[in-house]
């Protein structure tokens, strides 16, 4: 019994807050997701597979219940209509019987589950995101502490050997091949280092914004320096590049600004002098041997793509690709995974040129251009920081899969992207 309640938890808790308040709802299900892997690990069980889920579903149905009136609203913009294009053609794909149906069913949670998230996002306002800042500063402190548990204790100490924990105890190719990466109590290394980089654009804007009150200050700054060394302490070496690709993007962006240059330095160099306090939070230092780089993006991103575009025009049905996370109680009903290490390549396989040319189109839609630069004002600096990193992210996504997939990561990215698109609809005068 003990499985389920899980699920039923995480369900009720970000229910209930989500009816008190949309930023709070918000920062109960990143709550759900940084203990997800955890739980998972720990409470192996087709219910614990999808607490997160059903954290997911209790923000939505908060929504609806408790902002009934907002329902239209965001669906009849523009960023309702394209998110309704983006689910309703895999939606459709579901049907047509190219894999087991549960499998195809499972590829739904990445490809359609976590998308409205975008739309419940647009609604929040500078009162919402000041709580989600709160709320990750201190789950970022709790993740930290997970983390040196880890580093100093070993993997074992939290997690047993089994189907959900397989890839973390392979993944042992840190200082020499001689220590696992670290994951806090996220399910990947990946996953811990992701979020804490997803974290930062609400973070940094508290640390450095206009308007914000000096324990809002302190806490964005544990919040922040938790956030960094855990980018480095989990040995994962691309939040470390998105990080420094981040902070260029800002600064471009910003024209320049000095303040933000100077930032973005103060960062990275307290983060380099971290780093070489030991070998064990160098790992990004093998991005030096080129030949290792140039192979790595040759397996994500070469010709192989464009021969997917012609063997799989319209798809090779939900599930198909590399990099869909098929739970261990479907493993034996997986089709052979298709394509390669890259996001592009997944919603190809998955949805064909139609679903691609559809994410392709609501991209430029949404990153054609800069927010306005504003950073006097109240989130001014948090907005053109979510905008780097979308852009980052999307950019990158051609050399890794997961975008979409990741947890908490995927929603703190969509969540972003949500934000971003209450902007859009703002300077093409759709709202006000």
């Amino acid at each position: 019994m003990i499985p389920i309640l899980f699920p039923s938890a995480a369900f009720l808790a970000v229910f209930l807050v989500t009816l008190r308040s949309l930023g709070l709802g918000f920062a109960a299900l990143f709550a759900v997701g940084y203990f997800n892997g955890y739980i998972r690990a720990n409470y192996l069980s087709v219910f614990t597979t999808f607490t997160f889920d059903a954290g997911v579903l209790g923000l939505y149905l908060g929504f609806l219940v408790g902002r009934p009136r907002d329902l239209n609203t965001v669906l009849s913009g523009t960023a309702g209509q394209w998110v309704l294009a983006l689910i309703a053609w895999p939606a459709l794909l579901t049907l047509v019987p190219f894999n087991d149906f549960l499998v195809q069913l499972v590829a739904l949670r990445a490809t359609v589950w976590f998308l409205p998230v975008m739309l419940l996002a647009s609604r929040l306002r500078a009162d919402d995101l000041a709580v989600i800042a709160r709320g990750l500063a201190l789950l970022n402190l709790v993740a930290l502490a997970g983390g040196v548990y880890v580093y100093r204790n070993g993997l074992e100490a939290l997690y047993p050997q089994n189907a959900v924990t397989e890839l973390m105890f392979k993944s042992k190719d840190v200082a020499g091949f001689s220590h696992h990466r670290i994951p806090s109590f996220f399910l990947s290394a990946h996953a811990y280092g992701g979020a804490m980089l997803f974290s930062l654009p609400f973070l940094l804007d508290r640390l450095f914004g206009r308007g914000v009150s000096g324990l809002d200050r302190c806490l964005a700054l544990g919040g922040v320096t938790a956030a960094v060394a855990g980018i480095l302490l989990c040995a994962a070496r691309q939040p470390v590049v998105m990080f420094v690709v981040v902070a260029l993007v800002a600064w471009v962006v910003t024209r320049l600004n000095v303040l933000i240059g100077l930032g973005a330095v103060g960062l990275a160099l307290a983060a380099l002098a971290v780093a070489n306090t030991h070998e064990r939070l160098q790992r990004v230092k093998t991005l030096e041997d080129t030949e290792f780089v140039s192979e790595r993006l040759r397996a994500s991103a070469n010709e192989s793509f464009f021969e997917l575009m012609v063997n799989y025009p319209i798809g090779a049905g939900m599930g198909s690709s590399v990099g869909t996370s098929i739970p261990f109680f479907l493993a034996d009903r997986a089709p052979r995974a298709i394509g390669l290490e890259n996001e592009y390549s997944r919603i190809l396989v998955d949805q064909g040129l139609p679903g691609l040319g559809l994410w392709l189109a609501f991209l430029a839609w949404l990153l054609h251009r800069p927010p306005p630069l504003r950073l006097g004002t109240p989130w001014g600096l948090g907005v053109i920081l979510m905008y780097a990193l979308v852009v980052t992210n999307w950019a990158t996504a051609f050399i890794g899969a997961g975008t979409l997939s990741s947890i908490p990561g995927s929603v703190l990215l969509l969540t972003q992207m949500g934000v971003l698109c209450w902007v859009r609809e703002v300077q093409n005068g759709a709202r006000t």
